[in-house]
């Protein structure tokens, strides 16, 4: 899997991800913002690759988030895991 970009142009980002969380969160984009994102080709014509053209302010990297709990905020998230998995 792989995620490439470039910048040919001031501003402005040529982005292409064969990954599925990347191919999903830019999808999530092109629908809240439509003007801002131009697909040059989708995963389904593209042998599961999307292409897009979009502003490079959109570009963030940062760190994994971390959580720090106690160990009652552990059991009480994995008894609310256990109830949510008994539901389905």
């Amino acid at each position: 899997m792989e995620t490439a970009c470039g910048y040919l142009e001031d501003k402005v980002m040529w982005l292409s991800t064969d990954e599925r969380k990347m191919i999903n969160r830019i999808t999530k984009l092109m629908a809240s913002h439509p003007s801002d994102i131009r697909v040059i080709a989708r995963p389904e014509e593209n042998g599961g690759c999307l292409y897009v053209r979009m502003p490079a302010d959109y570009l963030k990297i940062s760190p994994p988030r971390r959580c720090n709990m106690s160990d009652e905020e552990k059991a009480a998230r994995a008894e609310r895991l256990k109830l949510s998995r008994k539901q389905l």
